[in-house]
């Protein structure tokens, strides 16, 4: 038996193909442990503590998401300042980049801390009808959420360098491990206890463990920074890097008052118990949500390579690729939920948990726009336009608070919901692919324009046709959720497949599906030779 001995240390000398198949391969592989265990610990937590801790999860999960802008917009401007210092193998202006990273991620960690700290006095005002299952103090369970949160900016730099030099996979592989353990003793410690507290000390400690592990792979995997750990990084660099933060903290700012501010709004005009009903559904769409972000994320520093180094026609062709295939993914995706969410959440944790058709919808709807600007804004921050359309985000959060207190006040929760899809229809929706058409691929923005609206037909039909299709099923409720799960996987495929199966994206995406496919039963082959 011969070994070939892979190389553990130093930057990456992979191809772009080889990472992202071995990112992807252990995103997917991972999300699906995450699922199960994670539906596992869900109905567990539900069962001993109830539908109000899981709104005082959202609720301060909330918060702690809108006390983040304190970073600055610092991730994306920092992930672009390596790309270029990784692709030349120039290991002392990588170790100076990382050395100004850890050090401004530090200063945002303790500012975290300290804002966080800031709203502790105003915890009963923000709850100010707290439900009476609900014993611990508020501010100790705040307090953990706060220490959660700050204390993993002190090792966010590291995780950035291994995602910048597309080794995504090993951050997968070390939150996966430790994800595991965590939820493994969360589970017993709800069924022996059925305390909240112990529950929330079990998830300190373990994303503790997992951020030192993580340091140390990154020492061992980068000796060279240790070489280095008193660089200076050249002024230039270094003012490019602050000049983008600035533009990004724009956006930072206006993408977490349009993502975070949901749940504060939904707590005010209906209360903890609609958080938590609504989270459920969330669990539901994060499923595909994280899948597609494990292929997408991993391909991102492919996609910046191919920026840096192909012809504006390799860069189209590649666009157009990836634009499709998230169409594809994410339409079918929303239409599955819609069909399915009630009846799972029905068979799951009982009728009393589901919420109307209408909130589904929304939700979907929402979770395609989103998507629909997925491999948009992979191409616009590897371009690294940040400093364009920074204010169009400020203008969807704007849009966003308004129409929620307004539509929120006559339609609760679908009113709130529908404000979000409105907000980001009349700003981002349309000027990032404005943006990264004329400036970054040199085509015309017509061209995106047409595609959309072509996409946004095509999944409408294939909605309505598998809406219609699935309200002729009346049997068992399982019988029922089995069947409208058959039909899902085949008649919006179908119906896109139908549509797109004469194009050159299509065709390069059924490429890309079959050789990567081959690649790996190719890998699984050497691996069981081996053996």
């Amino acid at each position: 038996m011969k070994f070939k001995k892979e190389i553990t240390k130093g930057l990456n000398t992979d191809s772009r193909t080889k990472n992202a198949l071995k990112n992807i391969s252990s995103g997917v592989g991972s999300q699906i442990i995450y699922t199960l265990l994670g539906f596992i610990s869900r109905t567990i937590f539900i069962k001993y503590l109830g539908v109000e801790y899981l709104g005082i999860n959202g609720l301060f999960s909330s918060i702690l998401s809108v006390l983040s802008f304190a970073e600055l917009g610092m991730g994306s401007a920092f992930v672009y300042s390596l790309y270029k210092p990784l692709a030349e193998k120039d290991e002392a202006s990588v170790a100076s980049i990382l050395n100004l990273f850890r050090k401004a991620y530090t200063v945002i960690g303790i500012t975290v801390l300290v804002l966080g700290s800031a709203v502790i006095p105003f915890l009963d005002q923000i709850i100010s009808d707290k439900p009476e299952v609900i014993t611990e103090s508020i501010y100790v369970i705040y307090g953990i959420f706060l220490f959660n949160s700050a204390s993993s900016y002190f090792f966010s730099y590291k995780v950035s360098l291994l995602n910048a030099d597309q080794r995504n996979y090993i951050t997968t592989i070390n939150y996966l491990i430790f994800y595991v353990l965590q939820n493994t003793i969360q589970i017993l410690v709800l069924i022996l206890y059925k305390d909240y507290l112990y529950y929330l000390l079990v998830q300190l400690v373990c994303l503790f463990l997992s951020n030192i592990t993580i340091s140390i792979i990154v020492n061992k995997k980068y000796p060279f920074l240790l070489n280095y750990d008193k660089n200076i990084i050249d002024l230039k660099v270094k003012k490019e890097i602050f000049s983008n933060a600035k533009a990004t903290l724009v956006i930072k700012v206006g993408g977490i008052l349009v993502n975070s501010t949901d749940n504060l709004i939904i707590n005010h005009f209906s209360g903890l118990a609609s958080i938590g009903l609504l989270s459920n559904y969330y669990l539901l769409l994060g499923i595909p949500a994280a899948l597609i972000s494990q292929v997408f994320n991993s391909v991102s520093a492919g996609i910046a390579n191919v920026n840096a180094i192909e012809s504006k026609e390799k860069q189209y062709e590649v666009f157009s690729m990836l634009n499709l295939a998230n169409f594809w993914i994410y339409g079918f995706s929303a239409i599955t939920f819609v069909m399915l969410s009630k009846d799972f959440i029905k068979l799951w944790i009982g009728d009393s948990y589901t919420l109307p058709l209408s909130i589904a919808i929304m939700l979907a709807i929402n979770f395609f726009m989103v998507g629909l600007q997925k491999t948009i804004w992979n191409f616009k921050s590897t371009y690294g336009f940040f400093h364009e359309g920074k204010y169009f985000v400020v203008g969807t959060a704007i849009l966003n608070l308004g129409f929620s207190f307004a539509l929120g006040h006559y339609y609760g929760l679908f009113g709130i919901l529908l404000a979000t899809a409105l907000a980001r229809l009349l700003t981002n929706f349309w000027y990032d692919p404005y943006i990264v058409f004329k400036l970054g691929l040199k085509v015309n923005p017509l061209v995106y324009l047409q595609k959309l609206l072509m996409y946004s037909l095509v999944i409408t039909i294939a909605g309505f046709v598998t809406y219609y299709t699935c309200s002729l099923i009346e049997f068992e409720p399982i019988i029922n959720l089995i069947l409208k799960a058959v039909i899902c996987l085949i008649v919006p495929n179908s119906i896109v497949i139908l549509f797109y199966r004469n194009t050159g994206e299509f065709k390069k995406v059924k490429q890309l599906f079959l050789e990567s496919s081959k690649a790996i039963l190719r890998k699984g082959k050497s691996k069981t030779n081996n053996f």
